[in-house]
């Protein structure tokens, strides 16, 4: 027998000496005899044997010891999102459209008897829907009840904590990516510069989103902005807006910065190389949709759910895990799903109008 066969049958069933039960070893030998008979490649088909999460998956947590605890889960950074980008909500799965309609022309001289100007307005649009995405959790329901510090029984809870970390970083890629951040370039310094985070900068920032006018050159009246930042940024940021003098600067000039910034979000999904760290300026979602994130309705955020039992008692009495399982493997199916959508567009991917959004990719002073 080849020498990496032997090395396998060693870890399938010697490396966990003192762990298995009389049950599981077995188990473990019938798959083995399925493997012989040809069944089975242990080399090319190996993964066949960990489809489903068992007691033997959990080496450390089932094994004997005198005292066992687990620690406290870690904390993850959460993203803001909500309060620099426009919820959207859709019917079903198809797409729908969202348009906007310019502005009519001013006002032109009209001389004694002479025929008003005609105006005209023109409309555009996007459009867009929403997808599901998922993700799927099997356990034995062997494992459940070995299960006595609870910590598999959390793992439904965890899979939502974990869902909202996903989207998260999902609503992150719409406007920090490579393509946004290159079409925002093209349209000249007023969109996206390469200025670190200093008050000197900010303000270029400030100013740039001040000038925004729509297609016909009508200014555009924002009143609050958004300074969305990486974790990096954050004392840096604090230092500029709660400086009572401008920050940096050897001078008693008041610090002005802050009338302008109706909030700092920090998005730990922002993708950097240090030391070139990017920001971004959001136009208050409800004067620009500058990033619009759509949802179905009914469908508010990501649900968790188990697949139902097909086991019926006829008599006696089980271990109520036994009785949440398949009849046929006696798994325990959770799953968390989230249906979610927004613009994917050729240059500015989820950058529903790009008139919202300021880009600095914090390379140079």
């Amino acid at each position: 027998m080849s020498g990496h066969i032997l090395q396998w049958l060693e870890e399938y069933v010697g490396a966990e000496k003192g762990v298995l039960s009389g049950p599981e070893i077995d188990t473990r030998i019938g798959a083995l005899r399925e493997m012989f008979s040809g069944r089975i490649n242990p080399v090319t088909e190996r993964g066949k044997f960990q489809e489903v999460m068992t007691t033997a998956h959990f080496n450390y947590y089932f094994s004997d010891a005198l005292s066992r605890a687990f620690y406290k889960d870690y904390e993850y950074q959460t993203g803001s999102w909500k309060a620099y980008t426009y919820p959207d909500v859709v019917p079903d799965f198809r797409d729908v459209d969202r348009y906007r309609m310019t502005e009519p022309g001013g006002l032109l001289l009209r001389r004694e008897k002479g025929e008003a100007k005609a105006t005209h307005i023109t409309d555009s649009e996007i459009n867009y829907g929403v997808e599901e995405y998922a993700r799927q959790f099997d356990v034995s329901w062997r494992a459940i009840i070995n299960d006595d510090l609870g910590k598999i029984k959390e793992t439904p809870q965890r899979m939502a904590k974990s869902a909202n970390r996903w989207l998260d970083e999902w609503v992150s890629a719409l406007y920090d990516n490579a393509t946004t951040q290159g079409a925002l370039n093209a349209l000249g310094v007023t969109y996206g510069a390469t200025g670190r985070l200093t008050s000197q900068n900010l303000a270029i920032g400030i100013t740039a989103m001040m000038e925004r006018t729509d297609v016909n050159g009508n200014r555009m009246n924002l009143t609050g902005l958004h300074l969305v930042i990486p974790p990096i940024l954050q004392l840096q940021a604090a230092a500029i807006l709660e400086s009572t003098l401008v920050a940096g600067l050897a001078t008693n000039d008041k610090n002005v910065l802050p009338r302008f910034i109706k909030g700092v979000h920090v998005d730990p999904y922002i993708g950097y190389t240090a030391p070139n760290v990017p920001w971004y300026l959001f136009a208050d979602p409800a004067e620009i949709p500058t990033v619009t994130v759509a949802r179905m309705k009914g469908w508010p955020g990501p649900i968790i759910s188990k697949k139902k039992s097909d086991i019926e008692m006829i008599a006696g009495t089980a271990p109520s895990a036994f009785l949440m399982g398949s009849f046929a493997t006696g798994d325990i199916e959770y799953m968390v799903e989230d249906i979610v959508g927004a613009w994917d567009n050729a240059s500015y991917v989820g950058v529903t109008d790009y008139r919202g959004i300021y880009y600095s990719a914090g390379s140079s002073a």
